[in-house]
């Protein structure tokens, strides 16, 4: 299966598997690749490249067995997949994540944590974002990435994006449109979490008083891990467009799902949030974060399910009545709080 023609096939079919777009005819296709010695090294060299991670001899050496188990996983695919006629089935979510994750652990690629240490021309000047309850920022780095920075949130940056790696760190919310440069990968840590990408937008959310991180993506393929989290050994998940990564701080746990919502990120980096049966308690604690405001919850209220768009650059009592409307709750004002009253059960 050598030969520039049967390169340039690889190329494309491996294409259509990280958009999701591959048969089951072309998944036999993709597994008749791992038959041929120099194909097989050029899927491992396309799997590395999109996440950023060059060719190396330790890396070559070391990912056989990695691929060995990418091709099981592809055989038991297709047999789970025999009786479907449909073209159009997409590879599964769980056997992407598995390939490229097997990968990076094949190549003992984890990311390194010391900020901004892979710079070779010195050490950088920091600067910190900052924005108080209420307020969004939005910041273009040197290389391009533009970054929308939620309420009560702070970025970590350096002036010029010269290093290795692309570095920067976020407490707090925030949405990202990463220039794409593959060879310089950029990398985000947030508390225990790291994102690593080359090209991208999604949106991280990682107070410290959230009980779950998540990384949502709009477009592009992203990597998140959170090394050393869950009894000190490295998790790892590589997500594509309408997935989502929730990782929780408490346990070390770290999962991915399906979230064909990731668009409304678009929305909420500038202020609009969605919600689909999101806890009342979750959507007052982020409309604290936007307004600055206390807002109080009766009993009642703390039960019940919020669905529904709310626009954030509107007053907040406009939206305080459109939440309570919702919910079947009133809203009174009581001096400089607001409290939510009854609601669901009524």
């Amino acid at each position: 299966m050598n030969g520039s023609n049967n390169q340039t096939s690889l190329t494309e079919l491996f294409q259509k598997y990280l958009d999701g777009r591959c048969s089951i005819d072309e998944t036999r296709q993709l597994l008749n690749y791992f038959e041929s010695e120099q194909d097989e090294r050029q899927l491992r060299s396309l799997i590395r490249m999109e996440l950023g991670y060059e060719d190396s001899a330790e890396a070559n050496a070391s990912s056989e067995r990695a691929v060995q188990q990418v091709r099981k996983n592809i055989l038991h695919e297709i047999k789970e997949n025999t009786d479907s006629k449909s073209s159009g089935t997409q590879f599964p979510r769980w056997l992407k994540i598995a390939a490229f994750w097997l990968i990076l652990a094949g190549t003992g690629a984890l990311i390194y944590r010391g900020y901004f240490m892979n710079n070779s021309s010195g050490d950088p000047k920091l600067y910190t974002l900052l924005t108080k309850a209420g307020e969004r920022k939005i910041l273009t780095l040197s290389d391009g990435t533009k970054i929308w920075l939620s309420p009560s949130s702070s970025l970590q940056y350096p002036d010029q994006l010269t290093g290795n790696l692309r570095e920067v760190k976020l407490e707090g919310e925030a949405f990202f449109e990463v220039a794409k440069d593959k060879k310089h990968p950029f990398v985000i840590h947030s508390g225990q979490m790291d994102t690593r990408v080359v090209g991208t937008s999604f949106n991280i959310q990682s107070y410290k008083i959230q009980a779950k991180y998540t990384v949502t993506v709009v477009t592009g393929i992203v990597n998140v891990s959170a090394p050393g989290a869950l009894n000190g050994k490295p998790s790892n998940v590589v997500l594509r467009p309408d997935q989502r990564s929730e990782f929780n701080p408490q346990t070390g746990t770290l999962i991915s799902l399906n979230y064909p919502e990731a668009k409304q990120m678009l929305n909420r980096k500038n202020g609009i949030l969605n919600y689909d049966g999101v806890s009342v308690p979750e959507v007052v604690a982020e409309l604290t974060r936007y307004y600055r405001v206390p807002i109080l919850i009766e009993s009642k209220s703390k039960n019940c399910l919020c669905y529904g768009e709310f626009n954030t650059n509107r007053p907040l009592a406009i939206v305080l009545e459109q939440l309570a409307a919702a919910i079947n709750a009133k809203v009174i004002t009581h001096k400089d709080k607001y409290i939510l009253k009854g609601g669901c059960e009524e």
